[in-house]
């Protein structure tokens, strides 16, 4: 590995993409203006540099028995294609890495195992690539258009989304629903703290949380995302970057029922404290995970129930994933929930979007439009 790409590799992904972006922008307007997006293509990496990945022609077969084929109409993205495009994703056992995991699209073909779908259908979808018929994951393809993907991984779009919408659904909302009902076992009244709210997550958590009409405590870490909680109803909002939070919920004695925690270090331990006696603390990030972050048993001296969701163990566990999925389609179809905020990005745009999400300025979510 050369001096200048084990200096890139050291810059955290907001760096690394800027650099990126800044040394290949005339090359990849050159490489995207002629290209047919008319046809079936994928994003490859084409050196194991970050972010340095372009645009093929990509052909795909015919969907396995148990599989459906899908033409993509929107995806939005996760901060895991960040860490993927930076190339300092840390994978899970038996999951492959690729970027793009959640979907709308419509129904191509089905395969001959297939009976709830028919070609037509209006989808979401959440899958890790696309699947040719003998089981394997085509390899380096991204954002593919036309992808194969298991039944299992597929579920009606709700009537009332736009493709944009409804392709913000499917990690956002299944790491909170899991996380809060089925983990956190949330109840009416209960105290939940948020932390960095402003994202996906967050703002699916919030309207989970809004539905189970719980009192909600949350942090963000601009004072435009805090801003912006406040504008939809937050009361209590407080600074990610500093330990205030802590202080000011201490010495107002409030004490928290459940935390969908996302910070680190002492930030994640000094929220544990909070915690009322058998509370329920759901880490949601990796990056101390991957460290092997260490702390003191005594943090659950109080009953406190630790546990951490990676969302891709999904994969390992179809059935929760798509009983969870269906119950949350039921639940903006009936109107608890609704389309979460987001900024849409043509598909020949993906290293812009990738770059902006990677700075950590945005609101929400931010979607692909193949169209």
């Amino acid at each position: 590995m050369s001096e200048f790409l084990k200096k890139i590799k050291g810059l955290p992904p907001e760096k690394q993409a800027a650099l990126i972006a800044k040394l290949t922008k005339s090359k990849n307007k050159t490489e995207n203006s002629g290209f047919d997006f008319s046809k079936n293509f994928g994003y490859y990496f084409k050196s194991s540099m970050p972010f340095d990945f372009g645009l093929k022609e990509t052909s795909i077969s015919e969907p396995g028995p148990d599989y459906i084929q899908i033409r993509a109409k929107a995806s939005s993205l996760n901060f895991r294609d960040v860490m993927i495009a930076s190339k300092q994703y840390p994978s899970s056992p038996g999951v492959p890495t690729n970027m793009g995991s959640d979907y709308a699209g419509i129904i191509e073909k089905v395969g001959v195992n297939v009976k709830i779908f028919k070609p037509g259908d209006e989808v979401i979808s959440i899958h890790i690539g696309h699947t040719e018929n003998d089981g394997k994951l085509k390899d380096n393809c991204h954002f593919i258009k036309i992808f194969n993907v298991h039944k299992f991984c597929v579920c009606l779009k709700p009537k009332n989304l736009s493709f944009e919408e409804a392709s913000c659904i499917p990690t956002v909302f299944l790491t909170s629903y899991i996380s809060l009902i089925k983990l956190g076992r949330l109840k009416k009244s209960e105290n939940l703290l948020l932390h960095t709210a402003s994202g996906g997550v967050g703002l699916s958590a919030i309207q989970i949380a809004n539905w189970k009409q719980v009192n909600i405590f949350a942090t963000a870490g601009t004072k435009e995302k805090r801003a912006y909680l406040k504008s939809v109803g937050i009361k209590n909002v407080y600074d990610s970057r500093s330990l205030d939070f802590a202080v000011i919920l201490k010495s107002n004695k409030t004490t928290i029922d459940v935390i969908l925690n996302t910070l680190a270090g002492e930030f994640m331990f000094e929220s544990i404290k909070l915690l009322k006696p058998f509370g329920k603390f759901i880490h949601i990030d990796k990056k101390d995970i991957a460290k092997d972050t260490h702390f003191s048993m005594k943090l659950l001296s109080n009953g406190i129930v630790l546990q951490f969701l990676d969302i891709s163990l999904l994969f390992l566990n179809p059935s929760l994933m798509i009983t969870s999925l269906e119950e949350i389609v039921g639940l903006f179809e009936n109107g608890s929930f609704k389309a979460i905020s987001h900024t849409v990005y043509p598909i020949k745009d993906l290293k812009k979007a990738i770059t902006k999400m990677s700075r950590g300025t945005h609101i929400g979510k931010l979607v692909m439009s193949y169209d």
